[in-house]
């Protein structure tokens, strides 16, 4: 089967149309056309039919079962291209959620360093949510990302993804030195409910504890900044622009803020994992590396 008459395929299946899709891809319309009937040879059904009295072009039952497949498809097709490429240019791609990157990986960064496997590494940083995505996709090859213990992942991510635990902890308010709670040496989340928050967006974890806990005690949060990046979250915070919630082992270096633990006797906790795809391949180098990480955080991974 040849991938371009898949995308063909596809592209007919949206546009509805062959002189377009052929002028899209810089194609005769003939192409178009040998190309719908090689897939219809190959799967032994028809894919399309031309009304020429409306001149419509009609999905049959296998074509409408064929482009659902076809978006798996060219996603593992683009996946492979991705990692092949990769492992050419023997690189690991390795993503990084930001606090726990903060907080595990810097501690680790100098042993692999001294075995010579840092230069081997290619770091991406961003949230969890969005590395999972990028691990799935083929961006990443490995990422060490945070999730919550009320998640229940998805049965997508369950197949696809490898996801190994190696701590939890749990979540801290933090507020600026100014703010006439810095002094408390604990606080329920009920207390937050007239506070300003900042927090980081949804390609983090940290947005969804914010909601489950407002959720929890009736009331709906007043977010007046969602940002990605956590040293500009930490700057507004320690300006007294409003307050956040975070890990509470999350690097804390910024003199003008204060941590609080949360009294909350029920609340979620934040679990920090490696993953990886379950189809990957890993070259002998990479698996040295992916298991001198895994040993370091205290964990194994199954290859």
């Amino acid at each position: 089967m040849n991938i371009q008459d898949i995308q063909y395929f596809r592209k007919l299946y949206v546009l509805r149309n062959f002189s377009k899709v052929a002028k899209f891809y810089n194609v005769s319309q003939p192409a178009i056309s040998n190309s719908i009937k090689r897939l219809e040879v190959l799967f032994d059904a028809k894919l399309m039919i031309r009304e020429s009295s409306r001149k419509e072009l009609l999905i049959t039952p296998a074509g409408e079962q064929l482009f659902q497949h076809s978006i798996r498809i060219i996603n593992e097709f683009e996946t492979a291209k991705k990692e092949i490429n990769r492992l050419n240019a023997k690189v690991f791609n390795l993503g990084l959620a930001s606090v726990i990157e903060n907080t595990y990986f810097y501690k680790i960064a100098e042993r692999l360093n001294d075995k010579g496997l840092l230069n081997h590494i290619k770091i991406y940083e961003s949230g969890s949510n969005s590395l999972r995505k990028s691990l799935q996709n083929g961006k990443i090859d490995v990422a060490l990302i945070g999730s919550l213990n009320t998640e229940k992942l998805s049965e997508i991510t369950q197949n696809d993804l490898i996801i190994q635990n190696f701590a939890t902890s749990n979540f801290h308010i933090f507020l600026s030195k100014k703010h006439p709670l810095a002094q408390k040496r604990g606080i329920f989340f009920s207390e937050l409910k007239n506070e300003n928050f900042v927090l980081l967006n949804q390609n983090f974890v940290h947005l969804k504890v914010a909601q489950i806990l407002s959720k929890a005690n009736n009331f709906k949060l007043n977010v007046v900044l969602e940002t990605n990046n956590v040293g500009f979250l930490m700057d507004m915070v320690s300006q007294n622009v409003g307050i956040t919630i975070l890990s509470e082992v999350a690097q804390n270096n910024h003199p003008g803020i204060v941590s609080i633990p949360l009294l909350d006797k029920i609340q979620p906790q934040l679990i920090a994992s490696i993953a990886y795809r379950r189809n990957h391949y890993f070259t002998s180098e990479q698996n040295k590396l992916l298991n001198f990480i895994a040993s370091e955080l205290g964990t194994e991974v199954d290859l």
